[in-house]
C-alpha cells in the first residue's frame, strides 16, 4: 500500500515539475500562436503552397506567380508579425508592443478587406487577448534582442520593398526593369529621400511607395529606439553620475522586486547597514529612479537564472522574492534552488489563496501579509482579545518556515 502512495506521489510530483516547465516556455508559445496569423495572412493572399525560393530566381521573374504584391500592405503586414514573433521569442518588451499594435491593425484591416475571412478575424482577437493576458512576461530590454530584432527588421524589409518595385515596375517612370533599379528605390524610399528621379504613375505602385514609406518609418524608428535608446541612456548616466562602483556581492541579501514589503524591506536593512542587491526590471527602474538612487541595483528578469548570478546569488546569504505577482516570485524561488545556491530563499505570497502554489517551489520561508491582516481582523471582529502572544502567533502562522527560536534571533 505504501508503494503503491508513493508511486502515486511520484506520478504527481513529476506532473507537477512538468507543468512548471512547460510555464517557463510561455513565451514560445505565445511567440507561435502569434506567428500563426501571419501563415493566415499569406494563406489568404496565396490560396496555394508556395513556393520562396522561387523568389530569388530572378531570371524567371516574369513566370512567378507574385499576385500577392497586388495587396502588399496586407503581405507586409504578414512580413511584420513574423518579424515581431522573432522578438517574442526573446522575450523582448519592444517585441510585444509591437506585436499588439499589429494584432489590431491584422483584426481590422482583416475584418474591412477580407470580412469573408472569419477565422482569422477571430484567430487574431484570441492572439491579442492571449498578448494581452500575457504582458508582464515579456519585460527584456537587452541591447543584444533589440538589435537582432532590428537587423531582421531591416534585412525582410528591403528584400521585400527590392521584389515589390521590381513586380510594380511598369507602374513607374521610368519603368524600373533590373533588380540594381529596384534595390536603389527600395532604399530610397524606405528612408523617405524621395529625389524624384523614380515616380510612381499608377495607382497600385503609389499605393505600394506608401506602405513601404509608412513601413520604413516605422522600422527605422523602432530600430533605433532599441538599439541605441539604451546606449545613449546608459552613457547619459554615467555622465551625470559617474561611474557607480560596483558592490562586493558577497554574504548580502538579494532582493527581487519592489513591491510595499520590498520598499519597506530594502529601507530597514539599509538602515542596519545590511548589504544589499536589488533586481528588478528595466520598467521598474524607470519608475522608481529616485528610490534605488545609491544602491546596488541590477536590472533584468527576476527568474533569469544569468541575472541572479550577476547578482552574486552564490555568494548571498538569502534571496528576498517580494514582487508584486505571486507568480514571478515563485519562478525566482526555483530559479535560485536550480542554481544549488546555498541562500535562503523567502517568498512574498501576494494573495493568499496562491500560499500553497508558492510552498510548492519549497522555499526556505513563505510570508503572507494578507493572511496575518485577516487572522488579526478576525480576531477584532469576533471580540477576541488581542495581546503579543497572539499576535505572535498569528505572525507565525503567516510567515511560514520559521521556528520560534529563528524569530527570536
Amino acid at each position: 500500500m505504501k508503494e503503491h502512495v508513493s508511486w502515486i506521489r511520484w506520478v504527481g510530483q513529476t506532473i507537477r515539475r512538468f507543468t512548471k516547465w512547460l510555464y517557463t516556455l510561455r513565451h514560445i508559445f505565445v511567440a507561435l500562436f502569434v506567428l500563426g496569423n501571419s501563415g493566415l495572412i499569406f494563406h489568404t493572399i496565396y490560396g496555394l503552397p508556395i513556393n520562396l525560393l522561387t523568389l530569388f530566381n530572378v531570371r524567371n521573374y516574369a513566370q512567378i506567380n507574385v499576385s500577392f504584391l497586388t495587396n502588399a500592405p496586407y503581405f507586409m503586414l504578414g512580413v511584420f508579425i513574423v518579424m515581431s514573433s522573432v522578438g517574442l521569442f526573446f522575450r523582448a518588451r519592444i517585441s510585444w508592443m509591437i506585436s499588439f499594435t499589429l494584432m489590431l491593425i491584422n483584426i481590422f484591416y482583416t475584418a474591412h478587406i477580407h470580412p469573408q475571412q472569419t477565422h482569422n478575424i477571430h484567430y487574431g482577437i484570441a492572439s491579442l487577448i492571449l498578448l494581452f493576458m500575457v504582458r508582464k512576461y515579456f519585460s527584456k530590454s537587452s541591447v543584444a534582442a533589440g538589435s537582432i530584432f532590428a537587423l531582421i527588421s531591416v534585412i525582410t524589409l528591403l528584400l521585400t520593398s527590392t521584389y515589390g518595385a521590381l513586380y510594380f515596375g511598369d507602374g513607374f517612370n521610368p519603368k524600373i526593369t533590373s533588380l540594381l533599379t529596384a534595390f536603389y528605390y527600395a532604399i530610397e524610399t524606405m528612408s523617405t529621400v524621395g529625389y524624384g528621379d523614380i515616380v510612381p504613375v499608377t495607382e497600385p505602385a503609389r499605393l505600394f511607395t506608401i506602405s513601404v514609406i509608412v513601413s520604413g518609418i516605422t522600422v527605422f524608428a523602432t530600430s533605433a529606439t532599441s538599439v541605441l535608446g539604451p546606449v545613449v541612456h546608459s552613457g547619459f548616466e554615467r555622465l551625470v553620475k559617474g561611474n557607480s562602483k560596483k558592490m562586493d556581492r558577497t554574504n548580502h541579501f538579494i532582493i527581487c522586486g519592489l513591491s510595499s514589503l520590498g520598499i519597506n524591506t530594502i529601507k530597514q536593512l539599509t538602515e542596519r547597514k545590511q548589504p544589499i542587491t536589488i533586481i528588478v526590471s528595466p520598467r521598474i527602474q524607470q519608475v522608481a529612479k529616485d528610490q534605488l538612487e545609491g544602491l546596488d541595483v541590477v536590472v533584468g528578469d527576476y527568474s533569469d537564472g544569468a541575472i541572479l548570478t550577476q547578482a552574486g546569488v552564490m555568494n548571498a546569504k538569502a534571496v528576498l522574492a517580494l514582487s508584486d505577482d505571486d507568480a514571478d516570485n515563485a519562478f525566482i524561488v526555483l530559479s535560485a534552488i536550480e542554481l544549488a545556491s546555498s541562500a535562503r530563499t523567502v517568498a512574498l505570497v501576494n494573495e493568499s489563496k496562491n500560499i500553497n502554489k508558492v510552498k510548492s517551489v519549497n522555499p526556505d520561508i513563505v510570508i503572507s501579509p494578507q493572511q496575518f491582516a485577516s487572522d488579526i481582523l478576525a480576531r477584532v471582529l469576533n471580540g477576541e482579545s488581542i495581546d503579543s502572544d497572539s499576535i505572535v502567533a498569528s505572525l507565525l502562522h503567516s510567515v511560514q518556515g520559521l521556528s520560534d527560536n529563528e524569530i527570536n534571533k
